[in-house]
């Protein structure tokens, strides 16, 4: 990740933010799990499929 690229902590807490203000149920995401591709985070709760994705380039979430 570059040095502007957030943590995946600040990521975990920017999507909390995102459920709340949105009226979103939150599930926690896996570090273990979550993987960078194309300067797009994936967090995933399991290895299957992902509860949220966040564009590092553009600093925001996507639909």
């Amino acid at each position: 990740m570059s040095d502007n690229t957030p943590s995946f902590e600040t990521m975990t807490a920017e999507y909390k933010n995102y459920c709340d203000r949105n009226n979103l149920t939150f599930q926690q995401p896996s570090k273990e799990h979550s993987n960078m591709i194309h300067g797009v985070m994936y967090l995933r709760a399991n290895p299957v499929s992902y509860v949220a994705r966040y564009d590092t380039r553009r600093q925001q979430f996507l639909a």
